[in-house]
């Protein structure tokens, strides 16, 4: 099952909107952020933190290492919202 969404992020005092999507199976899901058309899929790692996982056919990006982080504490609190 996959949910389009909006993502609001707060990065380096500038508002940015990202498109993405969450796909859910079995017990797990996946969030699929769009950055300079490239996604990114953020993930959850064996100690259940999130991590950024570039893939391996994506095409060379110089994505700030901050930015990863600002969409992961978004990410990280939608979830402890709901």
């Amino acid at each position: 099952m996959e949910h389009y969404f909006d993502l609001p992020v707060r990065y380096k005092n500038e508002d940015l909107i990202f498109r993405g999507r969450l796909h859910a199976f079995a017990y797990d899901y996946k969030f699929y952020i769009d950055i300079n058309n490239q996604e990114i899929i953020f993930e959850n790692d064996a100690a259940g933190s999130l991590r950024a996982v570039i893939p391996y056919n994506a095409k060379k990006l110089e994505i700030d290492q901050e930015l990863l982080i600002s969409i992961i504490d978004v990410l990280k609190n939608l979830h402890s919202d709901l």
